[in-house]
């Protein structure tokens, strides 16, 4: 029996799910479906070991290899008195954190442990990068000899045609770049263009999965761009000589986990968008009322006044309905009393778009499991259909990690069940125990985000503060090159800014980003949203001050928040102002309110929507740790606390923390590691100072 007749005969006998199996196994929901759709796929050692353990049959012998060791690999080039291959499979270990004598060698842990991480991530050129990664991809695949690949450009017939007809075409230089595999399979398979079928498209994953050093991932984003490809050759005029078929990719839609299709959440999410989202803005109350219809009747209510009075109240009314103020608001306290959120209690435009996906999370879950359609916001809310749901969430996001996803899904839950629903406090505790049950076991920093702290040694700490001065430099050594170019061609040298494209200032616009990120750590959407009219100027001194209103947890009454800028940063943003943002600028957009102005496709007026996302990619680049734009926030504090725990107090004012109990809460588990760096440091002194009278430790190889 293959591996494919193994499983499906196990799932026809138990009667459990492709998806369930997977989860059960701890692998990723799609791993089994994945096996029985893409014909020939080969998977993995680990994968095999967990299926073997969920199924209780060996299925090594349908689907994988004698098992082989990186202890077996680091022998083997000991004995082959290969030194250098033996000191990288042992940096590899160590690195990634396998036990030689207990990971399996699989080529494509070694091909993802490369794609995860940046030259930086090990303080290498990107040249040894590729040298490590060569050396040891290939070892990990058997050790056979690299030889050159045959191209494109060494067969003929009609896909050499194609080929050089894609060339010659108007279709992306990015078309040409990627057929040129892809043709070479078909050529070798003696596949005819009308009968390439989704079965072609499965059969070249796994022939790309096995020939590529790339990982899975990158082979599966490379297949449907292939896919994508052959629509255009389908469509395209200069090809409809060569009759290609326009064959689907064999992969699931990969943003919907729970393969459920959106329109059985009509009703809910209509639901959704017409009573919870105005009721949670505060436009509506829990029974429907608008806050117009509730003024209304609170003015009929009133006991009659004089006929002095009432003009008085009309003439009052006339002149806010011409000054365009808004009209009468009552009391928040009665308000409230009345199903109308007031306040803080209100959600703000990002909190409504993510409990809205949190909606869409657990309905999904809860068809996926049981195939029952929650319609309205009640039903969703029942402590029964939560409790469903909840544990398939759970199954579905374990990671290596602790997460609190499913608790922030099921707060959420319990928040419209009891200010919009009105369930009963006997439900209430039911969705209370179930945040309970779920509760991920830590509190501030998740132990995710922990760990890519801890990866900011005091090397790239010091990266990451002159991550601008990097950057820059490298935008300037591209403006050298480019001016000389033309300065060649022309005879002489054009201004600066001439040669500077919209990728360039980008660039700019990130460094400048970081500069303010790293000042004090605004939360994103007070950078992403920075207007113009926040900077102001105190010699060569800028600041950007975020007005109280914008900020977490502030209201009007409160402080604004101030952002002072170094001179360094202070001078790149007058040159961002006065000479590349007037660039970067569409011409349709030069009344932009904001510091960083929409690109690409954006609406004009708005801001650049994925600037943070430059950010970050701009420091992984250069530092070596993926990290998301928030984690700047806590990446401050970390620095500031690894000079002294003692500077607690003084994170809670640069973050802007309320209290210091917030920051506390962020940073205990923190301050403990910091503690004891301090200690080991101290250990350490201890030791350099008595080394001359115990003996140093030597290297024993």
């Amino acid at each position: 029996m293959t591996l494919a007749q193994e499983l499906k005969d196990f799932l026809d006998t138990s009667g459990e799910s492709r998806r369930a199996l997977s989860l059960r196994a701890g692998l990723n929901p799609k791993a089994v479906a994945d096996i029985l759709n893409i014909p020939g796929l080969k998977p993995r050692h680990s994968t095999l070991m967990a299926l073997s353990e969920a199924t209780g049959r060996d299925l090594l012998e349908t689907g994988g290899e004698a098992p082989r060791t990186y202890a077996d690999l680091i022998a083997e080039a000991q004995s082959a008195g290969n030194k250098t291959l033996c000191s990288r499979l042992k940096w590899l270990c160590r690195e990634a954190g396998w036990v030689p004598e207990l990971k399996v060698v699989c080529k494509q842990d070694v091909i993802d442990f490369f794609d995860s991480h940046s030259p930086a991530s090990f303080n290498l050129t990107k040249g040894s990068m590729s040298t490590y990664r060569s050396t040891l991809v290939t070892a990990a695949g058997n050790g056979q000899s690299r030889q050159r690949k045959r191209r494109i450009d060494d067969i003929g017939g009609v896909y050499k045609k194609v080929h050089e007809a894609i060339r010659d075409s108007d279709l992306a230089d990015t078309a040409r770049l990627i057929s040129g595999s892809f043709l070479l399979f078909l050529h070798d398979k003696g596949i005819q263009p009308a009968e390439i079928s989704t079965a072609t498209l499965a059969d070249y994953y796994r022939h790309r999965v096995e020939v590529s050093a790339k990982g899975e991932v990158q082979c599966e984003k490379h297949v449907r761009e292939i896919a994508t490809l052959l629509r255009s050759l389908t469509d395209h005029p200069d090809f409809a000589e060569f009759e290609f078929a326009a064959a689907p990719h064999p992969f699931e839609d990969g943003r919907d986990k729970f393969g459920v299709c959106n329109s059985q959440l009509n009703p809910l999410l209509t639901e959704f968008d017409n009573r919870v989202a105005p009721w949670a803005t505060g436009q509506m109350s829990q029974d429907g009322r608008s806050r117009a219809e509730f003024i209304a009747a609170l003015d009929a209510a009133e006991n009659p006044v004089s006929d002095k009075k009432a003009r008085l109240r009309n003439a009052k009314k006339e002149r806010r309905r011409l000054s365009g103020k808004p009209g009468r608001k009552g009391s928040p306290k009665l308000m409230a009393e009345k199903g109308f959120l007031t306040g803080r209690d209100r959600w703000a435009d990002t909190t409504l778009a993510c409990r809205r996906g949190y909606v869409i999370s657990m309905a999904k879950a809860i068809i996926a499991t049981t195939d029952v359609v929650p319609e309205t916001i009640e039903e969703l809310t029942d402590p029964e259909y939560l409790e469903v749901g909840a544990e398939a969430l759970s199954d579905g996001n374990k990671s290596d990690y602790p997460s609190g996803y499913v608790t922030s899904v099921l707060k959420a839950m319990r928040k419209i069940a009891s200010g919009f629903v009105g369930r009963s406090a006997e439900d209430l505790e039911e969705i209370s125990e179930l945040i309970r049950l779920h509760n991920p076991g830590f509190k501030g920093i998740s132990p995710r985000n922990r760990a890519k702290l801890h990866q900011f040694t005091q090397e790239r700490i010091f990266q990451t503060i002159n991550l601008t001065g990097a950057a820059i430099m490298n935008v300037n050594a591209e403006i050298d090159r480019r001016r000389c170019q033309q300065g060649r061609k022309t005879g002489s040298l054009p201004a600066k800014a001439d040669v500077m494209d919209d990728e360039l200032i980008r660039d700019v616009m990130a460094a400048l980003a970081h500069d303010i990120l790293m000042s004090r750590a605004p939360r994103s959407d007070n950078v992403l949203r920075a207007r113009l009219d926040w900077i102001s100027w105190q010699g060569k001194l800028a600041r950007l001050t975020v007005p109280a209103v914008e900020v977490k947890m502030r209201c009007q009454s409160d402080a604004d928040l101030p952002i002072p800028l170094s001179e360094r940063t202070s001078r790149l943003l007058r040159n961002y102002l006065e000479v590349l943002r007037p660039r970067i600028l569409k011409p349709d957009d030069k009344q932009n309110p904001y510091l960083f102005p929409t690109q690409g496709k954006g609406v004009p007026g708005t801001h650049y929507g994925t600037l943070l996302k430059r950010v970050t990619s701009l420091l992984a680049r250069h530092v070596g740790v993926n990290i998301h734009p928030h984690l700047y926030r806590h990446l401050i504090g970390w620095i500031w606390l690894k000079d002294s725990p003692d500077n607690l107090p003084k994170v809670q004012r640069l973050l802007g923390h309320v209290s210091l109990q917030t920051t506390l809460d962020y940073y205990a588990e923190l301050d403990e590691a910091l503690v004891l760096d301090e200690w080991q440091q101290k250990l350490n002194g201890k030791t350099t100072n008595t080394s001359s009278k115990r003996g140093t430790v030597r290297n024993f190889q």
